[in-house]
């Protein structure tokens, strides 16, 4: 891909936003193995700063992932079309119209792809259900690692088993920077995607494991079944051999009841085994619990440092680190009765 980049801004001329190409053909895929994408590359080549404000997809088959920051001039940016081949037969053509704000088209973007047709039921492919007759592909998706600024976005498909079209809509419960976007219905016999998107703030003081729930209603009625997404804000650092290096231990914490006191404790050692100081960023604890190691703390190489935390209750809790070991950049401890 960086090839590529390359390649579009030194062919770059002056003239308005463009893609590096408008047409994609998938060749032979199969309906059986889900959706598919392709990355298509978005030149500003314009005095001006520019930024999608929406993708108009052709049918609910199709859909766009794009950044949410503005594109500098003489930039690029990439925006990822995935479509979902469910229901199809041999050659389709599918398109989707990249918007900008204040309504300007930046260009409708084609697929094609030569479908071979799936032999096995909705019910067989599907493992999880959403309401009768309704399923989902996925119900917990990790994002991973996600930096500062970032957008990433994933992908999960809803099928509709029954002989009626079933209207849709999904909702997200908790965090500001996720989103959900899915189609209002869903045909008889159809599957459709439903893009999940993650966008980290700027912010580098910003480090946290982030936590959505999405609610699916379908005809009305909520779901029982909701799905988890999840995503660690937090730069990774660059590998080197002269990097820190974090090791735990033990590898879980046995909680014991202090003598004199109500509460519950347990330790976990720390000691950086690589060749420069190990920082700690930030320390992720549950509500109730205490840690006596705080973000600042610096493990020179060759030594140890100690964690103990505490509560009130013989219940598991985990304690989140965050570091700037590139191997370890985040660090889950567990404290158990």
């Amino acid at each position: 891909m960086k090839a590529l980049l390359l390649a579009f801004l030194l062919l770059a001329g002056q003239g308005g936003p463009r893609f590096d190409t408008y047409e994609w053909d998938f060749g032979r895929i199969n309906e059986a193995d889900g959706a598919v994408s392709h990355t298509f590359v978005l030149m500003n080549d314009s005095p001006s700063p520019v930024t999608i404000s929406r993708a108009i997809p052709g049918c609910s088959c199709i859909m766009a992932s794009f950044p949410q920051e503005a594109v500098a001039p003489g930039q690029v940016c990439e925006v990822e079309v995935f479509y979902s081949p469910s229901g199809a037969s041999g050659v389709t053509y599918r398109n989707i119209e990249i918007m900008a704000v204040g309504g300007r088209s930046l260009g409708t973007l084609n697929v094609k792809a030569d479908v071979v047709p799936a032999d096995r039921s909705i019910q067989e492919r599907y493992l999880y259900t959403v309401a009768d007759l309704m399923y989902i592909s996925k119900k917990n998706i990790p994002f991973g690692y996600l930096g500062h600024g970032k957008t990433l976005s994933k992908v999960i498909y809803l099928a509709n088993a029954a002989k009626e079209t079933m209207e849709l809509e999904a909702s997200a419960s908790g965090s500001q920077y996720f989103s959900v976007t899915c189609p209002a219905a869903v045909g008889a016999g159809k599957e459709v995607p439903v893009l999940l998107t993650w966008t980290m703030p700027s912010d580098p003081s910003f480090l946290a494991t982030c936590r959505d729930t999405v609610w699916f209603s379908v005809d009305g009625r909520r779901s029982g079944t909701p799905v988890a997404v999840s995503a660690i804000c937090l730069d990774v650092a660059e590998p080197s051999a002269d990097a820190p290096r974090l090791q735990t231990y033990p590898s879980q914490a046995q909680l014991k009841k202090g003598l004199l006191s109500r509460s519950w404790s347990g330790e976990i050692s720390l000691e950086n085994v690589g060749k420069s100081d190990l920082e700690i960023l930030a320390v992720e604890a549950p509500d109730g619990v205490a840690v006596d190691l705080g973000a600042g703390t610096t493990i020179a190489a060759g030594k140890k440092a100690k964690v103990s935390a505490s509560c009130r209750s013989a219940a598991e809790f985990r304690v989140n680190l965050f570091t700037n070991d590139p191997v370890h950049p985040y660090k889950e401890l567990i404290y158990k009765p």
